[in-house]
C-alpha cells in the first residue's frame, strides 16, 4: 500500500534514531562517542545518522520504484518528485527522532503509532474534530501524505505543495532546539536500569 509503506518506514526511522543515540547513553559510551567527534554534537550526530539516512533513502527509492514503476500506481507528476518527498520524509523523521531523544525518549513509539491515525491513514482528517485537524500538522507523515495526493494522484507541480515542504523543513530544523540539551545528557546522564 502506497500509504502504509512510508508510514512504516517513518516509524522505523523514529525507532532506529532514538535507539542508536539512546544506546550510547545506556552502554555508557556517549562520552567516547563525543570525544571521537572533537566534542561536537553536530559532528557526532552527522556521523551516527548519515549512514542511516543513506540506507533509509535507498529503501525509499526502492519502494517508490516498486510502487510507481513495477506496480504502476498512479504517479501523474513523475517519480522524481515522490523520491524527493521521500528524502524529505526520511530527514524529517530522523530529526523528529533526535528531538524526541533530546526531550522524551519514550515518546518515539507512541508518536509514530499515533501518526498513522491522525495523519489520515485510518480516518480522514477533514472528518476529525477541529482540534485534531490542527494537531495532525505536528506529524511529518501527514505532510508526506498531502504531497503524495498533490503530486502523485493529482499531478500538481511541486510548487503547489510548498507549504507541506516547508513543514517538513521545519521538522528538519527541530534538532537545533534540543541539541545542547542532548549533549548535556550524553555527558552527564547516567542510565539506571
Amino acid at each position: 500500500c502506497n500509504t502504509l509503506i512510508p508510514g512504516v518506514l517513518m516509524l522505523l526511522i523514529f525507532m532506529v534514531t532514538v535507539y542508536s543515540i539512546g544506546v550510547e547513553i545506556k552502554d555508557r559510551t556517549a562520552r567516547e562517542w563525543l570525544r571521537m567527534s572533537n566534542n561536537s554534537i553536530y559532528i557526532a550526530l552527522a556521523g551516527k545518522l548519515l549512514p542511516h539516512t543513506v540506507i533509509f533513502f535507498i529503501m525509499g527509492i526502492f519502494y517508490n520504484v516498486y510502487l510507481y514503476g513495477f506496480l504502476h500506481f498512479p504517479c501523474n507528476s513523475g517519480i522524481l518528485p515522490m523520491i524527493f518527498a521521500t528524502l524529505c520524509l526520511v530527514l524529517a523523521s530522523q530529526c523528529c527522532g533526535v528531538c524526541m531523544i533530546g526531550t522524551l525518549p519514550t515518546l518515539a513509539s507512541l508518536w509514530g503509532v499515533i501518526s498513522f491515525s491522525i495523519s489520515g491513514f485510518s480516518f480522514p482528517v477533514m472528518a476529525m474534530h477541529p482540534v485534531l485537524q490542527a494537531l495532525s500538522n505536528l506529524f511529518p507523515l501527514r505532510h508526506y501524505f498531502l504531497i503524495y495526493v498533490d503530486q502523485a494522484l493529482n499531478g500538481y507541480s511541486m510548487a503547489y505543495s510548498w507549504s507541506n515542504y516547508m513543514a517538513l523543513l521545519i521538522f528538519i530544523l527541530l534538532p537545533f532546539l534540543v541539541v545542547h540539551r542532548l549533549k548535556e545528557a550524553l555527558i552527564y546522564y547516567k542510565y539506571i536500569p
